[in-house]
């Protein structure tokens, strides 16, 4: 049975709640006012699409009034709306929008659809891992990483671990997306950004990227010393910067998320000092093409009919991750050994061997390292390069006593060159000390802390 509610009723004030929980103001356009919807997330609803809501309602609920047109025009023209502010924030298990400093801004989160059960196990997820990175030291740390994300999705303080991750195989079909599409159900898609390639990462739209919990690009092509591996170096250890986004001006936008990057081959612009990833090859071997298919369906079924997703999710949300610490080195692992060894110049290893060979030598010249060139081919206009990346800086060039030398020094050190005096090297440390030591303003400063300490 119906109930009619007459105009003033307790049900006008109830309905008027719920669309003000609902609904936000954005702005007046065009002589129409433009709403927000949190539930949906449509930005462009007007009083007529709100009044349609109520009438909506109305049959919900089986109320009967005697105009429902103009009943629910009468509840939107009466409703106060909260305004809101459309610059979006991403903070998890927080409402749709949020209030920071009286002012409502839209949250980018959404709450996963996939719910941590524990009467599920988790050992299939275990054991993939295991046999795709080849070791359960690998495997370990990687859900260790993923785990502390789970349990801190945004970390105070804005804290991330500086760790991205390169995984990598040569074969297709190996489940490295798979491996990206279970980030995507457990952490849900709020929290996993997915790109095509490195590309995006630089686009005017990068900001978005970098914003959420995971940033993954499916498919990477980064050169040495490239602009791109900057950049990422820049954003995997840092946890806010500045850009100017795609329709906005310039300002500071947070990036907690981390990389996950994969590709079909080894990363080949990785640094030899590089404290930044963790690299794994991302692999297995099996009898036959059928073997590997039903070994991938079964996985696959267990994962989004068995309620893979939440034993995951559970695994994760209980795991101990008091071991990982934010600002360690990411595990090295075989593959990145043999990376850095790759990448690793001779040339400039062999100049600091010499270096560490004679540590009272502080000044050098090219043609010292000329069995180095030689063995490694390296030409005239590279070798001041190698130079630098050993360490050694290049002074200006002089004529003593007839020819003209260039020499390098160590850091820490300066040639002073002295017209008609002999050149001397001196310590740079050393000489600030004595010019403390002479300067009036210093001493007195000194002083003064011995007087207050005997005080």
């Amino acid at each position: 049975m119906s109930k009619v509610a007459p105009q003033g009723s307790q049900d006008k004030y109830q309905l008027a709640d719920w669309l003000r929980g609902r609904f936000y103001f954005i702005k007046q356009q065009g002589g129409q006012t433009i709403y927000y919807d949190a539930q949906t997330g449509v930005r462009t609803l007007t009083k007529m699409h709100l009044a349609s809501q109520i009438v909506g309602k109305l049959i919900e609920q089986n109320i009967t009034v005697e105009d429902p047109h103009a009943f629910s025009w009468d509840i939107v023209k009466n409703t106060h709306f909260t305004p809101i502010v459309l610059q979006e924030v991403y903070l998890p298990h927080r409402p749709k929008v949020v209030n920071i400093q009286g002012n409502h801004h839209l949250n980018v989160w959404s709450e996963p659809s996939v719910k941590p059960d524990n009467a599920i196990s988790a050992k299939p997820f275990v054991e993939h891992l295991k046999r795709m990175l080849g070791s359960k030291a690998k495997a370990d740390y990687l859900t260790d990483m993923v785990a502390y994300r789970y349990q801190n999705p945004k970390m105070q303080n804005d804290q991330k671990p500086h760790v991205a991750f390169y995984l990598y195989g040569e074969k297709h079909g190996y489940g490295k997306g798979l491996f990206a599409g279970t980030l995507d159900a457990v952490f849900g898609e709020s929290a996993v950004i997915k790109v095509i390639d490195q590309s995006a990462l630089k686009s005017m739209s990068a900001v978005d990227v970098w914003t959420r919990t995971w940033a993954v690009v499916e498919e990477v092509d980064v050169k040495k010393g490239s602009t791109d591996y900057n950049n990422l170096k820049t954003m995997i250890g840092g946890s806010a910067f500045s850009a100017a986004r795609k329709g906005e001006h310039f300002r500071k936008h947070e990036s907690p998320a981390q990389l996950i990057m994969l590709s079909n081959h080894a990363p080949t612009f990785i640094e030899p000092n590089d404290r930044r990833f963790f690299i794994s090859e991302w692999t297995t071997t099996f009898e036959s093409l059928e073997e590997k298919n039903n070994y991938f369906n079964s996985y696959a079924t267990w994962l989004k009919q068995e309620g893979g997703y939440s034993a995951i999710a559970s695994l994760l949300a209980n795991r101990d991750i008091s071991q990982v610490k934010v600002e360690a080195p990411a595990m090295m692992t075989e593959e990145k050994q043999a990376v850095v060894s790759l990448m690793t110049d001779r040339a400039v290893e062999e100049i600091k061997l010499i270096m560490e060979e004679r540590p009272a030598a502080i000044c050098f010249n090219v043609d010292m390292f000329k069995p180095i060139w030689d063995e490694h081919d390296v030409p005239k206009n590279q070798q001041k390069y190698k130079l630098s990346e050993a360490g050694l800086l290049a002074t200006p060039k002089k004529r003593y006593g007839g020819p003209t030398f260039e020499f390098w020094i160590r850091k820490g050190w300066q040639l002073q060159v002295r017209n008609g005096r002999k050149s001397m090297l001196s310590n740079k440390a050393e000489q600030l000390v004595k010019e403390l030591e002479n300067d009036d303003g210093y001493k007195a400063a000194v002083e003064a802390r011995r007087v207050d300490s005997f005080l």
